[in-house]
């Protein structure tokens, strides 16, 4: 069956960069505009004002135009010295790379872990912060795409507040997918992103600081030795060159800017409840669509992200691991995501977020995955009818 549902170009069921919002679509063809000046300056003011209604603050949003990591990087860089300590909250690839920042930074880490599909207990966090009164700040992830676990960061977040501890979020894949409330659960340092859940193109991350990580930072003993991820040079942009447009330190994409307002007024249109719903009910079904083709999820339900799904794939196949993504490309032109670092070759990750959290692409991902397993000498039972009858009307 050679099933090419979208055409010739490849659809994206990665968990990032995710297929465009039409609303994004629309804003690519619009002339360029200056990064600053009279008539940017209440452009970029919106957007941001859109960013914090996202992350449900009133505290001070600002854009960086840089990928995701180099914003959690100035985070650490400049709410922690070096030889303070900090817990990271650990249980796969990418908040191992949070640990690692601290890390290189200097920082005193200790690392509070889980197994991969787990979820570190809360009351974990709070024994290790109880042991160490001196923990300036706790990292953690709030959707760990590389196991498709949804971390509690609302109980992170207790028991950080507890403790009187910087608490530092890694949101970039679950921003604008996932439930977040920056203010009520007490969030010091919080990284959105564009080009995952909000479905706009990469080239600016929203970042919300709060006033206590602002004086955390006044109260440095030392300057961070840094100029770009230091939210010292930050703050003299911010307060300085607003005036004139221009509230940061270098150039940024103004077309990034653009399609980010444009995918956060579709998100606030959309609602923010309703999106949220959205990815919850379109992933509940995708789970059970494909445990009922024969195959296994990786988190318990309890701990599944709703935007990001991971696949067990079948121990025989670890050998030819790769092939699944390749055939689902090549044959298929749908891209889904392999396994990083210890599960390479052993699970496949598929990105349901924005507009491809829908029975439109999710239908025929689950046809190509059961033709690709077939090719590779595996037959799986038809997972469409279970997705179709949990996805309803709402699909």
């Amino acid at each position: 069956m050679n099933t090419n549902f979208f055409g010739e170009r490849t659809v994206l069921m990665i968990p990032g960069p995710t297929e465009l919002h039409p609303a994004v679509q629309r804003v690519l063809n619009s002339p360029i505009m200056a990064h600053y000046g009279p008539e940017w300056a209440p452009v970029y003011n919106e957007a941001l004002k859109l960013a914090a209604a996202i992350f449900k603050t009133k505290q001070e949003v600002f854009m960086m135009p840089t990928p995701g990591t180099v914003a959690l990087e100035t985070g650490v860089v400049s709410l922690v010295e070096p030889g303070e300590k900090v817990v990271a909250v650990v249980n796969g690839f990418f908040s191992e790379r949070l640990a690692d920042i601290a890390s290189l930074t200097g920082a005193e880490t200790i690392k509070l872990a889980a197994e991969l599909g787990k979820v570190v207990d809360p009351n974990e966090l709070d024994k290790v912060l109880s042991k160490n009164k001196d923990v300036k700040a706790v990292l953690a992830v709030q959707n760990e795409t590389s196991t498709g676990v949804l971390n509690p960061i609302p109980e992170y977040a207790k028991v950080a507040r507890q403790h009187d501890a910087l608490f530092v979020v890694d949101a970039i894949s679950s921003y604008g997918g996932v439930e977040m409330e920056f203010d009520g659960w007490g969030i010091d340092f919080c990284v959105g992103y564009a080009n995952k859940c909000l479905g706009s193109i990469p080239g600016t991350v929203p970042v919300a600081v709060s006033e206590k990580a602002w004086e955390a930072f006044r109260k440095r003993r030392t300057q961070p030795r840094s100029f770009f991820t230091n939210l010292g040079v930050w703050r003299h942009y911010i307060d300085e060159w607003a005036p004139i447009g221009h509230p940061y330190p270098t150039t940024i994409s103004p077309h990034a800017v653009l399609c980010f307002k444009a995918a956060a007024e579709a998100l606030l249109q959309e609602g923010l409840e309703n999106r949220y719903s959205r990815h919850r009910l379109v992933s509940a079904a995708f789970r059970k669509a494909v445990r009922s083709m024969g195959l296994e999820t990786l988190p318990e339900e309890r701990d599944a992200s709703p935007v990001v799904t991971a696949v067990a794939l079948p121990s025989s196949l670890w050998k030819d691991g790769g092939k699944v993504g390749q055939i689902m490309l090549q044959k298929h032109r749908i891209m889904i995501g392999g396994g990083l670092a210890q599960l390479h070759n052993k699970i496949i990750r598929i990105g349901h977020m924005c507009v491809t959290a829908s029975s439109r692409y999710i239908v025929p991902t689950l046809a190509a995955l059961r033709d690709t397993f077939q090719q590779l000498g595996y037959t799986l039972n038809d997972g469409v009818e279970t997705f179709m009858k949990n996805i309803g009307d709402s699909g």
